[in-house]
């Protein structure tokens, strides 16, 4: 009867085990499937069902060919392969990922997982457990949950990436992976029931940490204990090792210990974790068999699961460690809500987000949840919930179980593309440039509003066409070839200069720029383009050439040597005229010190002005006019008209000088000074005794003159008077222009001046019936003139006004204050000055034509030696002029101040 209690009893808790841990696995939400081998019997849990649409009782009965009949037929021959291998010993485990029909036709796919427990006394495989997961949301929307599912696919797979060892609470060896065996060379069977951590690590590093933990407690810990010491009192332990090969190479390793617990906080052995945490999944499986193993594989779930009672407060019976990192407070505080409830670190905002899981527990279906926890630091973090209720017999809520991962990357990233595209869309449609979307066929996807102002195109009109549509003839090709090189990843993006041609036919140039957007797999989706018109700028451009090539065209065909230099004296720039006037080529003189043009007298000099320009910016020979002597280059001087110029080139100054060879105008300079000389002495004096002996004769001299021959004298003598006037007028002149006529300025008062200049000249008027009148008021000012040349300026004004009068007119001199000057203007009612003689008046031997000379008299110098006096006397003149009118002759000159 003892026998049978025990046994009883025994049984029980076997069987309280077995449903706790189906309801855990139910609660994850996978099927499970029992399979003997040799009779094809088979047992699905409801789950299994679910996965394919079913309820289980709709499958029944149910054995081995219930999986063949709705797995996909292309899935069946690997899955026979794997599940050969299993049977052969090759494998630990039978894994593959396959498609089964759906109830509603669709193919779902699942994760099988299993391996033989048991085997015939032939050594042939006889029962098979596993599990059957719907991956079907993780293959089609790994977007979502990518991260989670990649994470528990990873612990729950084989762990080939990772050494995981675990122990007996001795140190005894009960797992070595596959991942341990590759990472460390030895085979299972090999270390298994040992204790190997003087064979696979370095003892001079086992030591050292032996004394740092012996310092730490206070007593001696080595050996296994250094490995185990933190982990015995709860405290996993990441340290990097040496783990040693069994081939004796050494590999660096972050190894994680912690220790295993049972239900009831028994020590029952030591879980070792090297590398990757991915490869977790395989170790785990083998660790199913017991709750702490589970336990185990749970606490390195990417996530939080839990198990909470249907009572009023959904008590927490159960939390993952993981829930730490979510909230800041560790699992205990919500095991039996003895700190807190799980609700109460739900963001207030998203609480009613909660409530919507009791409608679907009340339906019997699972829930998702998407909301946000708040982290005891304060920030928030987002969360996603599947859950599904846990029922009895009778349909009863027995708890609820579920998992709960951080999506807060997830929800960033969706943030961070909400943003990026609503940027994306406003800069598109309001950028000032063109913008458009491209698909790989080269169709407009989308274009901006820009684009259509710029082709006149509507949006509608352009979406209809494509690119090449309007893209110039003469460019396609070259903007295909650099697409093509786009979508074979020669390039990353690329810019040119294009034509497209508009909706009417115009040309347009536009600066193109075109990149490639890929999917997250480097699949090509589209271009997106950006067109900015340039039409104008090209235009520009092109005017810019064509003015470059016509100044070239003229500096290569001017007379004037054009020579440029840098500031340091260097020659840049050397044209044909320079070429001719100093017998360098080009190429001969770029680079080279301009004082290779200068006499050696003169270069001194020459490098004075640089150096005294370049410290004080002050240009002593900038815009002016400068005779110098230069030397061509078979040693010859000649005497140059040197004019520089600076410009700012690029930030640097540089200077250009144009040089005009003067020496045939020196010569015929000389021979003008030596034909005035000649004039002055060989003409003048013999001139003045024929002009004083007509004068005689005709006044009766010698006798009463007859009549015929008194008129011929009379000419004579009025032809004499007027060639003496023109040597006196060359004379003047040639002393104005070489500066050797002198002036005696004095001080005197204007009006006394100007009416003796009226009565003076009144005389000469009358000859022509014209009256002089000087108008009132009278102005009491003073000026500095040398009288006897003011009145020569005055008697040139006056005469050539009653000249150009008609008779009976007058002719009005007037003077009048304007601020520090006086004017002084001298007006007649003649037909005034024709437009096209007016620039060149107060030239010398200007005439309006050459029939004023017959007709009016004068040598054309009059104007031309006035203006030279007036300007010698500081002053200025000018003149007004109407054609039929007449004309103002103007005087200006500086007003003496009284003391």
């Amino acid at each position: 009867m003892r026998d049978t209690s025990n046994q009883k009893r025994t049984e029980a808790a076997l069987w309280e085990q077995a449903e706790r841990l189906k309801s855990i696995i139910d609660g994850t939400n996978i099927g499970t499937w029992e399979w003997n081998v040799q009779t094809g019997e088979t047992t699905f849990n409801e789950r299994w069902a679910e996965i394919i649409g079913y309820r289980l009782e709709e499958l029944a009965p149910v054995d081995i060919n219930t999986w063949l009949n709705h797995a996909h037929p292309d899935d069946l021959t690997e899955s026979g392969a794997r599940l050969e291998r299993h049977f052969s010993g090759e494998t630990p485990f039978y894994d593959y990922q396959c498609r089964m029909r759906h109830k509603s036709g669709r193919w779902v796919w699942v994760h099988d997982r299993g391996r033989v427990v048991s085997w015939t006394d032939e050594g042939k495989p006889l029962m098979m457990y596993g599990t059957h997961a719907d991956i079907t949301e993780m293959r089609e929307q790994q977007d979502e949950a990518h991260r989670t599912s990649v994470q528990l696919q990873a612990i729950l797979d084989s762990a080939t990436g990772v050494s995981v060892i675990a122990t007996n609470p001795d140190g005894l060896i009960t797992l070595f992976n596959r991942g341990a065996q590759r990472l460390l060379g030895y085979q299972a069977e090999e270390v298994v029931g040992l204790q190997t951590s003087a064979l696979i690590h370095l003892g001079d590093e086992v030591t050292q940490r032996g004394r740092e933990l012996s310092q730490l407690v206070g007593r001696e810990i080595s050996g296994f204990e250094v490995f185990v010491h933190l982990a015995r009192q709860g405290e996993p332990e990441t340290r990097q090792w040496t783990y040693v090969h069994k081939d004796g190479t050494r590999r660096r390793v972050n190894l994680t210990v912690s220790a295993i617990f049972d239900r009831q906080g028994t020590l029952s052995g030591f879980l070792g974790i090297a590398s990757d945490i991915s490869e977790l999944e395989s170790t785990t499986r083998a660790l199913q068999e017991s709750e702490n193993r589970f336990r185990g594989l749970v606490a390195n779930l990417p996530g939080v699961v839990y198990r909470c009672e249907s009572d009023a407060n959904w008590t927490m019976r159960y939390m993952s460690d993981e829930v730490a990192s979510l909230t800041g407070f560790p699992a205990s505080d919500f095991i039996d809500n003895r700190v807190r409830s799980f609700s109460s670190v739900v963001h207030p905002d998203d609480l009613h987000i909660t409530y919507q899981s009791v409608a679907a527990i009340e339906r019997h279906e699972k829930f998702e949840l998407t909301y946000r926890l708040k982290h005891v630091d304060g920030h928030s973090v987002w969360v996603r919930e599947q859950g599904r209720g846990e029922y009895g017999a009778n349909g009863e809520l027995l708890w609820v179980s579920g998992f709960i991962w951080d999506i807060s990357d997830r929800k960033a990233a969706e943030d961070a593309l909400r943003v990026s595209e609503r940027r994306f869309s406003g800069a598109f449609n309001t950028a000032p440039q063109g913008m458009a979307i491209v698909d790989l066929d080269g169709r407009w996807m989308e274009v901006n509003d820009a684009l259509c102002r710029m082709l006149g195109y509507s949006r509608e009109e352009l979406l209809q066409l494509d690119f090449q549509h309007i893209t110039h003839p003469d460019d396609l090709a070259k903007d295909l070839a650099l697409l093509q090189q786009l979508l074979e990843g020669v390039i990353a993006d690329y810019q040119l200069e294009n034509r497209y041609i508009d909706k009417r036919g115009n040309v347009l140039w536009i600066l193109l720029s075109v990149s490639l957007v890929r999917d997250a797999l480097g699949v090509p989706l589209h271009f997106v383009s950006q067109i900015q018109d340039i039409t104008d700028r090209f235009e520009a451009e092109k005017r810019l050439r064509e003015r470059e090539e016509y100044l070239s065209t003229l500096l290569d065909n001017v007379i004037d040597a054009i020579v440029t230099i840098d500031e340091s004296g260097l020659i840049e720039t050397f044209n044909p005229a320079a070429e001719r006037i100093f017998g360098y080529a080009k190429a001969d003189v770029a680079g080279q010190n301009v004082e290779l043009l200068i006499p050696e007298h003169y270069r001194d000099q020459h490098d004075e002005f640089l150096l005294a320009y370049r410290e004080s910016g002050v240009p002593r020979m900038l815009g002016k006019a400068l005779e110098l002597p230069g030397l061509r280059r078979n040693g010859e001087l000649f005497t140059m008209e040197l004019a520089v110029s600076q410009i700012t080139l690029q930030g640097q100054r540089r200077f250009i000088a144009v040089v005009r060879d003067v020496s045939e105008r020196k010569r015929i300079e000389r021979m003008k000074n030596e034909f005035v000389s000649t004039v002055s002495h060989e003409l003048r004096t013999p001139l003045t005794s024929i002009a004083g002996a007509l004068g005689l004769i005709n006044g009766g001299a010698l006798g009463e003159v007859p009549a015929q021959m008194g008129e011929m004298l009379r000419i004579a003598q009025s032809n004499s008077q007027r060639l003496s006037g023109l040597i006196n007028d060359l004379l003047d002149m040639d002393k104005l222009v070489a500066g050797k006529m002198t002036l005696d300025l004095h001080r005197l008062k204007l009006w006394p001046l100007l009416a003796t200049a009226v009565e003076q000249n009144q005389p000469y008027a009358t000859q022509h019936s014209v009256t002089l009148h000087l108008k009132p008021p009278p102005l009491d000012v003073e000026v500095r003139v040398d009288r006897q040349r003011f009145d020569q300026v005055m008697a040139n004004l006056l005469s050539n006004a009653a000249k150009f009068s008609a008779p009976g007119a007058d002719v009005e001199v007037s003077a009048a204050l304007a601020e520090t000057r006086v004017r002084i203007s001298v007006r007649d009612f003649g037909m005034g000055i024709p437009e096209a003689f007016r620039a060149r008046i107060f030239g010398k031997f200007s005439q309006a034509d050459a029939t004023d000379t017959r007709q009016k008299g004068g040598t054309g110098l009059g104007l031309a030696i006035t203006k030279e006096l007036i300007e010698r006397m500081a002053g200025a003149i000018g003149f007004e002029s109407v054609e039929g009118q007449g004309t103002v002759f103007w005087v200006e000159l500086p007003v003496e101040q009284h003391p």
